[in-house]
């Protein structure tokens, strides 16, 4: 499965220590020249772990259907969420198996209308404990690090409902 990824994964994977997740998980893993730029910052802590990823296996695309992304930029996402769903169409209507990997809410729902396959940072710690790269414990206290120590944003609800899934398994 080849994987198409925004800026607030990247960031949030990058602080917890788990962007080394991403390659083992999925066959190729993308992201657009704008969220390159958007997440590659000198000053931010994770920078180093970014550049490296960067470097050896996260993909960058260089060019996106520029009238897609307007039509997207117009209803209000950000222009790196609008790239990345922008890859994510095409890639789609070329590969069987892919996945945009998106936290946004609006973005996530606009990218659901052109049928794309949809995850997110919480959603990537869920596939790694299935997929045995993490256990319950770790995949808890990862999430439970990311909602408390981060500024990641996420419902009670949602919370709640992702860590009784992860204790159910």
């Amino acid at each position: 499965m080849i994987a198409v990824v925004n800026a607030s994964p990247l960031i949030y994977l990058a602080k917890l220590g788990l962007l080394r997740l991403l390659p083992p998980m999925f066959v190729k893993v993308i992201t657009s020249e704008i969220v390159r730029d958007e997440v590659l910052v000198e000053s931010a802590p994770e920078f180093v772990v970014l550049n490296e990823a960067f470097s050896s296996w996260l993909e960058v695309v260089y060019s996106a259907d520029e009238n897609l992304v307007s039509r997207l930029i117009a209803t209000q996402v950000h222009r790196g969420e609008a790239t990345v769903i922008a890859i994510a169409k095409d890639i789609a209507e070329r590969e069987k198996e892919s996945v945009v990997i998106i936290d946004d809410l609006a973005a996530r729902d606009l990218a659901r209308t052109f049928g794309l396959k949809v995850t997110g940072t919480m959603g990537v710690l869920m596939r790694a404990r299935k997929r045995g790269l993490l256990s319950t414990d770790e995949a808890k206290l990862h999430l439970k690090h990311l909602v408390e120590e981060t500024d990641f944003r996420v419902s009670p609800k949602l919370y709640s409902k992702v860590l009784s899934e992860l204790a159910g398994e």
